[in-house]
């Protein structure tokens, strides 16, 4: 049975019927107001009466959920609600520690651009996380404190040495990463790797990956330099071959993270945050179904086009798919459109493509061909899918809810179940 969209956003609308089970929050959880006005009410749905008016910047304490809808702690001592796609939930670090991933990261004085610089740092630096603010963290390193971007730390955790046995492998972000003889930038380089190549991991030296380079030998990789993943212990002769999609392997990929946002709606949507609710989803329904399920990311953390591919060749990938949602500068614009770039990857194009269509109101903009990375260097049958427009006001709302996630990411997973019939 389809799920309207449009009858959903009827109910935003008009007003929300709550049924789900309330989620209680500690007092570290914080929300900050992303829309330049926010309308805070009395109950959990635009159908209740406005309380108060926040702005972009505001912080409250984070109290519950219920639905799409946060009931927060007001300065007054009262409480409201709040619409959740127009907040960000931050909270305190339990991180101690972090590493700068890049050099000349500028220190500031406040979570914001415009702040004063205190100080450039440089890669390689241990610094220590005090808190969340967005995209922030404020930290202390050798006895200054200041605001950094989060997108060039890597978390740490306490120095341990643990041993491979899974089939970890790391793939290289960038060219001219250098491979070491100790895990430490002061010890001597033993290769130069490039972005893409991928290395076995042996073991883990705290922020380290210990590799083996062809040949034998082996180096030492800094973690913030490289994506890892898990490869699968199965070889061409047990590969399953059966129809459905019990013991198919399936990729999956949420489009953009850390400091890429990509495309951002006009109520400050970020793209990366929504693909990532959607590879969720669709991860829990296809391991329901038996399949082994890998995704590119699992956190807000950018990883490099090269290192998606890599995850699909890895593990010889049944299906990759690429989650993104679209943007264009005419706000009318809806629908969805899956793509493909080489002729093999087109039926699995169309299958997903019309399992959209099947579970959804949405517009279908049709099987295209299109040239992105992704599929384009890919070896394995792979798609790239734009499931809605943030562009579109009402297509925006609709995106953040529940109702939108669950029809999309069901028409995904029919899609596949047809291509694997």
């Amino acid at each position: 049975m389809k799920k309207c969209v449009f009858v959903f956003i009827i109910f935003l609308l008009v007003g929300t019927v709550i049924t789900s089970k309330p989620k209680v929050y500690a007092d570290s959880q914080k929300v900050t107001v992303n829309a330049n006005i926010l309308n805070i009410r009395s109950g959990p749905g635009l159908s209740y009466p406005i309380i108060q008016k926040g702005k972009a910047g505001d912080r409250f304490t984070l109290l519950q959920t219920k639905d799409d809808w946060y009931e927060v702690q007001l300065s007054n001592e009262k409480k409201g609600w709040v619409a959740s796609w127009l907040v960000t939930v931050n909270s305190q670090s339990k991180a101690t520690s972090g590493i700068v991933t890049v050099n000349d990261l500028n220190l500031r004085t406040s979570p914001e651009l415009s702040s004063s610089i205190i100080q450039k740092l440089q890669t390689g630096q241990r610094v220590q996380i005090l808190e969340t603010n967005n995209e922030w963290f404020k930290i202390t390193v050798e006895g200054s404190t200041g605001w950094v971007s989060s997108n060039y730390i890597r978390l740490t955790s306490k120095s341990s040495v643990t041993s491979n046995g899974d089939g970890e492998m790391v793939t290289i972000l960038n060219n001219g990463t250098n491979l070491r003889s100790e895990p430490s930038i002061q010890s001597s380089i033993v290769e130069i790797g490039n972005s893409g190549e991928t290395f076995s991991v042996i073991e883990k030296d705290n922020d380290w990956y210990k590799i083996k380079l062809n040949g034998g030998k082996t180096a030492y990789v800094a973690s913030w330099v490289v994506s890892s993943t898990v490869k699968m212990n199965r070889t061409k002769s047990n590969k399953v071959n059966t129809k459905g999609l019990k013991g198919k392997t399936i990729v999956i990929d949420p489009g953009h993270g850390g400091r890429d946002s990509g495309t951002i709606g006009i109520t400050n949507t970020l793209e990366k945050n929504v693909t990532l609710k959607t590879a969720e989803l669709l991860a829990n329904k296809l391991r329901n179904a038996g399949a082994n399920v890998f995704l590119t990311r699992e956190d807000d953390r950018y990883v490099s086009l090269p290192s998606r591919v890599s995850v699909s060749k890895i593990n010889h990938a049944d299906a990759f798919i690429s989650l993104h949602y679209d943007s264009i500068n005419d706000q009318s614009i809806t629908g969805h459109t899956s793509y493909y770039y080489h002729s093999m990857q087109k039926i699995l194009a169309q299958n997903i493509n019309r399992g959209i269509s099947n579970e959804t109101v949405l517009k279908d903009r049709g099987v295209k061909f299109g040239n992105f990375h992704v599929i384009r260097e890919n070896t394995q049958p792979a798609v790239l899918l734009e499931l809605g427009y943030l562009s579109n006001p009402l297509q925006e709302i609709a995106i953040n809810s529940q109702d939108y996630q669950e029809s999309i990411t069901k028409g995904i997973y029919n899609g596949l179940v047809d291509y694997f019939k």
